[in-house]
Formats: structure tokens, sequence, C-alpha cells
């Protein structure tokens, strides 16, 4: 059977690469998705009708639903041909690869260490095994099941490969090298066995020995436009140190403070460009505030090595912008929050240890886990920016997860998701984490009073002052009334707060509203949402927008906001868009929680299913109530929620907090 299965898999993928250097394994696949494969499935279902006490037709049967990604009937069916029969290992693995589609990590990781402990000599249950903790980010569990693929079948392509990721991904570049040179030599052809070995040589800081792994690959899909990105960044990496070392012998000598423009140094966890919504408006306004009165640096992570051409744009707004893609953290302690590890980096910490020269006043940091970095700037004024308290926005996932919860498949379809997994466990860490950094930030920031309340109840060190969100009133007009039956939800739709939301809306909320009138319409516009949103869209009367390039004209076409959040802290940026534009808004207690906002003035607060629906109907129908809304929330932002006004007085306070620190500084030496 092990052989059938070894000499099967090195034919397929065979195939498969053939297939995809010329261009059409994406045709053949299609093709044997919807003509072979139901097929099969037709028959292997005739099978067990006729034979339903056989295990091994359920098991096939099994097969054929996990080549139609129908994970649900396939974990069912492997899992009834394991209760006839479980002594049989391939029936296990099967099942590991049907919850492994559905996100369910611990079955998957039962099923494979079954698979083991009833054959452990089959090197494709171990690599089930190493993939499952690959996609769980548990890389030293992974480099153990890929090590001991290796040693089963030490010349094994798949096994080699597969390793060799784990080891990059794990932050083992040194180890990975040697592995993926030998998936080379085994299959010569394959262009991301290249990537990997490039990115382990690119961590390395073997910057042209990665450019020539890169540009393998690419030569082998020159198509592929993500191996195309990934070779570009690599050849930017050259252009951008040594941007880097220009502007630090430029400032080395430079004299701030007392009169003089400040040095400061603004570091965030993802790019605040182009600032469409949420976190990013909020610090790219913080960036054109400070940029406006002093010599500023942007050191920011991002998800995506092709967001590095934003350096650009905005250094129309700095004096220098660096970035670092996410992926290479080391590997996570016990006590390490998950969180902050995902956006720890070490090449991050290369170009921060560089920055060191430049003898910066302020130091400012977005978000508590960007808060690791201060090791690096002991002698400036560190300043703590928090967006949430989030620890409680975790205790809340944790809360929602236990009524219903798809957040491990979510995790499959948008790596932003990944930090909201295991809620009630890293609620704990990172509270205990938030405690032992806080007190270390003479300045702290937050978003609302309630926050300050949390944050000060907590660490009585140090200050913590107010600077609430905001709206640029400037350039986001008042809509012209709408008499259409259209609302529109508006947020980042690979965060998780918005991904509930939007499913909450849909799933929960529409189906009273639809009972109402069935002619009511709803539109979810964001950047990135996954498949799970996607698939909102199914009903004709919901319309996804992925990604406007323009967020006010799709909501020109609607004529009510809805803020169903469930999950969140802070205040939400998407009620004061909202406002701003002009649009009658309806809101949970949370999503409008920390704002000045008064029901029945402002906007509309509902917070049961059932209400929430109601209200829309009602308001739809009350064209007197949907100006009042219009007019006193548009009044409302301009009045105290503009971002000029906002930043002009903190950066106002920042100077003042910094010369009060400075001077203590001074008296102490």
């Amino acid at each position: 059977m092990q052989n059938q299965q070894l000499n099967g898999s090195a034919i397929a993928n065979f195939i498969a690469n053939w297939l995809d250097r010329f261009g059409q394994l994406k045709n053949f696949q299609s093709l044997f998705k919807k003509v072979f494969i139901p097929t099969l499935t037709w028959l292997y279902q005739l099978q067990t009708k006729l034979s339903p006490q056989n295990p091994h037709a359920l098991h096939k049967l099994a097969k054929a639903w996990l080549q139609q990604e129908n994970w649900e009937t396939a974990c069912r069916t492997a899992q009834a041909a394991i209760a006839l029969d479980p002594s049989v290992a391939w029936f296990h693995q099967t099942l590991g690869e049907a919850a492994t589609g559905l996100g369910k990590w611990q079955l998957a990781e039962q099923s494979y260490q079954q698979a083991i402990a009833l054959d452990p000599n089959v090197a494709w249950f171990h690599f089930g095994l190493a993939k499952a903790h690959i996609a769980q980010e548990n890389w030293q569990p992974a480099i153990s099941a890929g090590q001991q693929a290796v040693i089963l079948e030490p010349d094994g392509f798949w096994f080699h490969y597969t390793l060799g990721e784990a080891l990059v991904k794990g932050g083992e570049w040194e180890t990975a090298l040697p592995i993926l040179q030998k998936a080379v030599q085994l299959q010569p052809s394959f262009p991301w066995t290249y990537y990997h070995l490039g990115d382990a040589l690119l961590a390395l800081e073997q910057v042209d020995d990665a450019i020539a792994s890169y540009q393998k690959s690419v030569d082998l899909r020159p198509n592929n436009d993500y191996l195309v990105q990934n070779l570009e960044y690599a050849q930017h990496i050259r252009h951008q140190w040594q941007k880097l070392t220009d502007y630090c012998d430029r400032m080395r000598h430079k004299l701030s403070g007392d009169g003089t423009p400040l040095k400061i140094l603004m570091i965030t966890p993802y790019l605040p460009y182009p600032p469409a919504s949420g976190a990013l408006a909020r610090m790219f306004h913080e960036l054109k505030a400070l940029s406006a009165q002093h010599h500023v640096v942007l050191a920011s992570l991002m998800f995506a090595r092709e967001e590095y051409a934003y350096e650009t744009d905005l250094e129309q707004y700095c004096d220098l912008a660096i970035t670092v893609p996410l992926g290479d953290a080391p590997p996570r302690q016990t006590d390490e929050p998950k969180i902050v590890n995902r956006y720890s980096s070490i090449r991050f910490r290369l170009v921060l240890k560089a920055l060191q020269d430049v003898g910066f006043d302020i130091v400012t940091y977005n978000f508590v886990y960007a808060g690791q970095y201060a090791e690096f700037f002991p002698q400036a004024f560190n300043v703590l920016n928090e967006h949430n308290i989030e620890s409680e926005l975790l205790k809340r996932t944790a809360e929602l997860q236990k009524e219903k919860s798809n957040i491990n498949q979510l995790a499959q379809q948008t790596d932003a998701v990944r930090s909201f997994l295991e809620s009630e466990l890293d609620a704990k860490l990172l509270a205990a984490y938030e405690d032992q950094i806080w007190p270390t930030f003479p300045l702290r920031t937050v978003v609302s009073d309630r926050d300050r309340q949390i944050l000060d109840s907590r660490c009585t060190q140090g200050k913590t002052l107010v600077v609430q969100n905001g709206i640029d009133t400037q350039s986001v007009q008042l809509l012209p009334s709408r008499t259409n039956k259209t609302l529109i939800f508006i947020g980042t739709l690979n965060y998780y707060p918005n991904i509930d939301g939007a499913c909450y809306l849909v799933e929960q909320i529409m189906p009273f509203v639809w009972e109402i009138d069935s002619t009511i319409q709803v539109v979810i516009a964001g950047s990135m949402p996954p498949q799970k949103v996607l698939d909102l869209a199914r009903d004709r009367r919901v319309r996804v927008v992925p990604n406007p390039p323009n967020m006010d004209e799709v909501a020109s076409e609607c004529s009510l906001s809805v803020v169903p959040l469930r999950v969140g802290s802070g205040t939400r940026i998407k009620i004061l868009h909202s406002l701003a534009l002009g649009l009658p808004t309806i809101s949970t207690s949370l999503g409008c929680e920390g704002l000045a906002v008064e029901d029945g003035t402002h906007l509309i607060i509902r917070d049961e299913p059932a209400d929430f629906a109601r209200a829309i109907a009602q308001l739809l129908n009350d064209s007197a109530l949907q100006e009042n809304l219009r007019q006193n929330g548009r009044q409302l932002v301009e009045q105290h929620y503009d971002w000029n006004q906002i930043y002009q007085q903190a950066e106002q306070q920042l100077v003042a907090q910094f010369a009060e620190w400075k001077a203590t500084q001074q008296v102490r030496c």
C-alpha cells in the first residue's frame, strides 16, 4: 500500500509540475474537478450503497470528497470508515487531511498521530502531521515531524521540501540550507524550493545568493507574480540598506530640541498606507502631523513584500520610510503571547540597531506588540500608542468563541486572523505582558477614557493621555441622502472583529430584516476579505466589494451604515467615517463604545438581532429621522473628531511631555 501511495504521488507530482510549467495546471485541475471527480464520486457512492459495511469503499469515497474540497463530507465519511475498521492507518490519514481542510487542527493532529501509532514507518503520515503543524505556525513540532519523514524516506523530495519550509518559517535558516539544497537536487524544476531557499539566505543577510535563488524560481515560473515580487524585493534590499546608511550618516550629528525640530522615530507593526480605514488612518495622520514639525523616520513591518513600493509614497510625508516583511520571527517562547511573537522580526531588529546612530529624541510604538523594540532606544523618550487594550479584545473574542466559532477555518483563509486563535489562553498571556511592559513607558496614549481607566487601574507608573480617533473631515464630504434600501458595512475584512461583524449581520440580523422587507440589500466593503466573507454574497441580496479604491464612492450608493460588532476595544473609526459621510448609522453598543454619541441623536443603538433588524426597517421608512441623524452626526465629527485638530493638540502634548521628561533626566544626571 505504501509503495503504491509513493509511486502514485511521484507520478502525480511529475505531471502537476509539467502542467504548471506550461501554464496548464489550473485548466487541468478545473477539468479534473468538474468532470472526472464527480463521476468517480458518484460511482463510489453507488458502491457504498451496495456495500454499506465496506470500510474500504467508504475510504475511497472520502478521498473523492477530498478532491472536491468538500471537507465536511470527507471528514464524516472517513470517520464512518474508521468506525467500521479503526485498525487501518490510511483511514486516519484521510481523516487528517479532511480535518486540516476544515481547520480542525486538534482532530488533524490526533488523526495523523493515530496513523503513526498504527504504522510509524510511513513517511507520508509524518509529512501530514508536519503540514498540519505548519498551518498552525507550530514550527518545532512541524520540524520534528518533517525530520522523521526524511529519516524514513531520505530521497523523498516532498519530505525535504516540507522540512525545509518548516525550518525557514521556524527561524532555523542555517539548518534549512542543506535540507532545501537536497530538495533542489531531488527535484530541480520545482520553483518553491528556490523561493524558500531564497528566504533562508535573505534572513542570513546573504542578499546576493538570495537574489540568485529567487531568480531561479522566476526562471521556472516567469508568470508567477508572487515569485517575481519576491525577487524584486530582494533587489530592493540593496538600495534600502544604502538609503538607511546615508540617512544615519546625515543625521548622526544633527542637533535637535530647544526650539529646533525633534528627531522622532515612529514604529508601526504594519504600513499606515494607503490610509483607507481604521488603524491605518490613525497612524498615517500621526505621521503627517509629526512630520509637519519634526524630522520623522517611519520604520514599519508589513504583511506582504510587495508593499515595499509604498516607501516612496510615504517619504512624501516623512524623512525616511523603511519597511520589513513579517515572517522571520524567532522561535516563540512558552510564556510569549502569540501576537507578540507574530510581530517579532530579526531583520527589523537589524534595521532598528542601525537607526540607533541617529540619536532619536522620541520613539513612538503603535500597539503593545511593537513595544518589544523599545530595548533599542533606552536613551530616547519612549511613547506607547495603544489603539486598543489588546488583552480585552482577546477576552471578548474568547467569550464569543464559546458560543460558536469558525476561527480555525478563517485562520487558513487569512493570516491576520491567526492572532485570535486560542484567544482565552493568549488573553491571559497578553495581559501579563501588558502589565510588564506598560510601566516601562513614561508616556502612553489611548483612544478613549474607558481605555485610560483600564490601563491606569493596572499601571500606576508613567502617564496616560487620551488621543481620540478621528476622521479627515476636509477630504470626506457629506454625501447626498438616498432613498434606496441598501445598507453598507465598512471594515478591514481580514480583521477578525470585522469578519465576525459581517457574518453576524448577514447570518443573524438580515433574516429578521428580510421577514419585514425582502428587497433590502447589503453591501460589505473593505480590504482583503477571506473566503468566508466572499461566500456571504451567495445570497443575491448581498454584495461584497473587495479592496475598493474609493470607499466613499461605494458608500454613495447606500442609504444606511450598519456596525453590528460583537468584538472590539478602543473606538471604531468606521462609525466616525459613516457620520462624516452623512450616512444614518445603526450600531451595537460595543460598536460605538467610547464615542460621544447618543442613541437617537447621532445614531441608533441596538444589540439584539431582532431589535437591530427592526431599527433598520424603521429607519429606512423615516426620512425625518434620517435627516436628523445625518446633520447631527456630521456636526459631531466636525466639532470633536477631526484628525487635524486631534493631532495638532497631540503633537503639542507630546513635545511638552518630552520637555518635562528631558528635564527630569538632566536633574538625575
